[in-house]
């Protein structure tokens, strides 16, 4: 009653075949991770695109209705200089005044980013008072570059 078993004649899974479907595994899941990570920077990308033409539509139409810009006023003002130190590259064309954006004043509005407004850190908008171009302070990083607006000027770097 007990069966000679021949271990040569048993088949299964070999060390080599295992460790080619691990390297497998490994490569697939890496591929997966880097596209999944450059998808989700141009979805951040986008959302920053988004908020940028809804405060624009929003700003101008306040703008129109009011005669100025809905901003926290001159305390909060930030200079070119001290801009300049946050994000490389801002239009030469723009006035020296940037302000931060008060949000509070513009009616149902729903921004992915920029809720930092009331304490003032750098996730906020601000606005340049000549040229009304806006900045995200924070930045979006995208593809090794930080874009701090998108729009009207090439996106700034």
């Amino acid at each position: 009653m007990i069966k000679n078993i021949n271990i040569k004649e048993e088949r299964g899974i070999t060390l080599i075949t295992l460790i080619i479907t691990v390297i497998l595994l490994v490569i697939v899941t890496t591929i997966l991770a880097t596209n999944s990570y450059t998808s989700l920077q141009l979805s951040n990308l986008t959302r920053l695109q988004n908020d940028i033409e809804v405060l624009d539509s929003r700003i101008a139409s306040y703008f129109i209705q009011s005669g100025e810009l809905p901003i926290y006023k001159s305390e909060y003002a930030i200079s070119k200089s001290e801009l300049s130190s946050k994000i490389k590259g801002v239009s030469i064309n723009d006035g020296d005044t940037y302000y931060t954006i008060d949000l509070s004043q513009l009616d149902n509005i729903t921004l992915n980013y920029g809720e930092g407004y009331r304490a003032l850190t750098n996730d906020r908008y601000i606005i340049n008072e000549k040229s009304h171009v806006i900045y995200y302070l924070e930045g979006i990083k995208y593809d090794g570059d930080t874009y701090h607006t998108i729009g009207a000027n090439k996106p700034i770097t």
